[in-house]
């Protein structure tokens, strides 16, 4: 699990990363080397020479600055690579067709972009340390090699037996740690639906204790459980880890003097090496269970990327289409699919051409396909049948996103942004301000440096104000889903 959290900063930096590690293995040596030199000093009960009180007088400010010095290196690698890891998966969700999208759930995304890259995050600032208390362990097995190399075998076996048996209960653990972090994905998705139906469940007690009591509670119950199970493992390996140093040091005191010939002071000093080594190791085993847990959330990172990836990523980088003649929707299909229901049903196939200066009215019933026909229309959806055509050439996955850049759209569900970003003008305040005037939006809504004062509107204001955005993007076609449904009739008329 550590090496692959390595791998994961490698990736980013292998320069910083090996420069890091060079620096924390010297913090690691000079640590070690304190401590020896004054082993000797304690034990020969005499005043040290000049040269050892001078060399530890040396390694001090050593321990000291490359302890800061590996710190803060990686720290400002992990830093940006966790930067990076989280406006890459906001790249690729503005690059993924709408469509997989929504097939991939809005709580997968969410759970990657904020709770599983902040569990990366709280790892990967514990790596320095672990770092240098690895190396700590490594100078503290050569120097119980040069005193016994017999005791040092005895030593790795039990090592050897600590490790084998972590990694067996790691491995039960892991299968709790995946399944505990896809319920925390169902609990994400239910306080979504909390806070949009917060005021639904406001108004109904029962409707509200059911779904506290029913839904809820037995997700968390669920999450609880095999986070639960996952530490428990966990903690379960490392008390095993840390017991197995404690025989080694009583098969040292009383079972290697019944076989082995190894003077007093050489068994002392080795029960100090390994009393001293129990610190570090005690410092890398408590990270473990959170190194498991972050293990997992770079697997899901990594699979909510790959899973945009399969979406095929659009192209963004077509030259945006503001002069037309003609647009033809020709045999155009969409298929509604469900999860667990292999028919759906289909909607289509369309025809209609749209030439400049029409104004054209869609309507059909609730659910009849009116805002996936606008969807389609505008690029948002591929059809998997038919084509669009614009002035006669058919509309392609290397066209669409300029092909988008005729629309001005508002739909239904029209996000409102606080700024008017990409939009910006020397007169963008000015016009702003005017259609405010126009939208009867100015006593509740002022505009500076292209910056809205408020967005917290009613909902047939919010729809205004998307109104107002798409003015003043200024493009050629306009697609309104529903805009007057949320107005009162002097707005509708106006």
């Amino acid at each position: 699990a550590l090496m692959k959290l390595i791998l994961f900063l490698l990736k980013a930096s292998w320069r910083i990363v090996t420069m890091a590690i060079v620096i924390g293995a010297v913090s690691g040596v000079a640590n070690t080397a304190l401590l020896f030199l004054i082993f000797p000093a304690l034990r020969k009960g005499a005043g040290p020479s000049a040269w050892v009180i001078g060399f530890f007088a040396g390694l001090c400010p050593v321990v000291l600055l490359t302890r800061i010095g590996s710190q803060a290196l990686l720290s400002r690698l992990t830093q940006d690579t966790i930067s990076r890891l989280r406006l890459g998966l906001c790249r690729k969700i503005l690059a993924s067709p709408l469509r997989h999208l929504e097939e991939i759930g809005m709580h997968r995304m969410l759970a990657a972009l904020i709770n599983d890259v902040g569990t990366v995050t709280h790892v990967l600032n514990t790596v320095p340390t672990i770092v240098v208390n690895f190396v700590i362990l490594l100078c503290g097995a050569g120097f119980l090699g040069y005193l016994s190399l017999k005791i040092l075998a005895g030593a790795a076996v039990f090592c050897a037996l600590g490790v084998a048996t972590y990694l067996y209960f790691a491995s039960f653990a892991k299968r709790h740690m995946r399944a505990g972090v896809l319920a925390q994905e169902s609990v994400i998705q239910n306080v979504r639906e909390l806070i949009d139906g917060v005021k639904q469940l406001k108004m109904h007690a029962e409707r509200r204790r059911v779904f506290v009591d029913d839904v809820m509670e037995p997700t968390e119950a669920a999450m609880r459980r095999f986070k639960f199970v996952a530490d428990c493992l966990q903690n379960a390996a490392i008390v095993w880890g840390r017991l197995m140093f404690f025989v080694a040091l009583g098969v040292l005191a009383f079972v290697m003097p019944l076989f082995l010939d190894i003077d007093h002071d050489t068994r002392t000093w080795c029960t100090i090496t390994i009393l001293f080594l129990m610190a570090p190791l005690d410092q890398i085993m408590a990270f473990l269970p959170a190194i498991g847990w972050a293990t997992v959330a770079i697997e899901r990172i990594e699979r909510t990327g790959l899973m945009l990836d399969m979406g095929k990523v659009e192209q963004t980088a077509a030259p945006a289409v503001r002069q037309w003649n003609q647009i033809e929707v020709a045999g155009v299909t969409h298929s509604y699919r469900k999860e667990g229901r292999p028919q759906g049903f289909l909607l289509g196939p369309i025809d209609f051409t749209l030439r400049p200066g029409e104004i054209v009215f869609i309507v059909g019933g609730n659910g009849s396909g009116k805002t996936t026909l606008a969807k389609l229309f505008t690029g948002l959806y591929t059809p998997e049948s038919g084509e669009i055509r614009l002035d006669g050439q058919p509309v392609t996955a290397e066209n669409r996103e300029g092909y988008r850049q005729l629309f001005s759209v508002v739909f239904d569900d029209a996000a409102v942004f606080d700024s008017l970003w990409g939009l910006e003008s020397d007169d963008l305040d000015r016009r702003a301000r005017e259609y405010l005037d126009v939208l009867r939006l100015s006593h509740v809504v002022k505009v500076q440096d292209g910056k809205f004062s408020t967005t917290k509107l009613s909902r047939g204001q919010r729809k205004r104000l998307a109104l107002l955005t798409a003015y003043i993007e200024d493009r050629p076609i306009y697609v309104f889903d529903e805009w007057a449904a949320d107005q009162d009739p002097t707005f509708r008329k106006l």
